[in-house]
């Protein structure tokens, strides 16, 4: 039996579903109902969760920056989040957006919620007319390769294909998203050796004047995707 996807935008009474899910999927590194109250408090339009039979599997949550501000430093997630927080650090006339997290039950990763939610991303950062989208992936295969330098292993490519050798960065380079820059000490994930990627999706549509039509095609209905 084919079962139906709804996304919508975070409502405060999720946390107690959200919380379940980030246990599940970060036990070590899981957000608090004071994370999740402040994001949803504090830029709305940004978060969101994919439903399926009225219960949440999957959320994704955003902040605007000015990527100026980032743009010739490194930083950590805490630092680029307030803590999870993000209410130091998200600017409402930000010219970008940037992923706070992403987390999707472990029944479900599939990649198809997963999938949808990024999409959502994509359509509210074209309908707020943002240059593009920013974040900081894990790069979960490094420790196997640490006697490579890690700049050198962000850019390693499967022969052929011409994906990235990272699955996790792999999985961006689908969406046009590409490494920017590394980042020592972005999170503790022994995976990654503590790295982090930060990696950047361009908004094509940004100014152009079609990009109210082209969000609204591209807008995902709850009713259209199943699986």
């Amino acid at each position: 039996m084919k079962r139906k996807i709804r996304v919508r935008q975070t409502r405060l009474s999720d946390i107690p579903q959200l919380l379940k899910i980030d246990a599940e999927i970060w036990p070590d590194f899981r957000a608090n109902e004071e994370m999740f109250r402040s994001r949803i408090e504090t830029f709305p339009e940004g978060q969101f969760v994919a439903l399926v039979n009225g219960r949440i599997v999957g959320s994704v949550f955003t902040q605007l920056i000015n990527y100026k501000d980032w743009e010739h430093r490194t930083f950590t997630w805490d630092e680029i989040t307030d803590f999870g927080t993000i209410r130091r650090t998200h600017n409402p006339k930000g010219d970008s957006v940037y992923g706070v997290g992403l987390a999707v039950a472990k029944k479900f990763q599939d990649r198809t919620v997963s999938h949808l939610l990024i999409l959502c991303s994509v359509q509210q950062t074209i309908k707020m007319n943002r240059r593009r989208i920013l974040l900081g992936a894990r790069i979960p295969a490094y420790r196997r390769f640490s006697d490579t330098p890690p700049e050198k292993y962000i850019r390693m490519v499967r022969s052929k294909s011409g994906r990235l050798f990272d699955p996790e960065l792999a999985i961006y380079q689908e969406y046009g998203g590409m490494p920017v820059k590394l980042l020592p000490n972005y999170i503790n994930d022994p995976e990654s050796l503590n790295f982090g990627v930060l990696v950047e999706w361009q908004n094509p549509l940004c100014n152009n004047p079609l990009r109210k039509i082209i969000a609204f095609i591209l807008k995902i209905r709850p009713d259209v995707l199943h699986w």
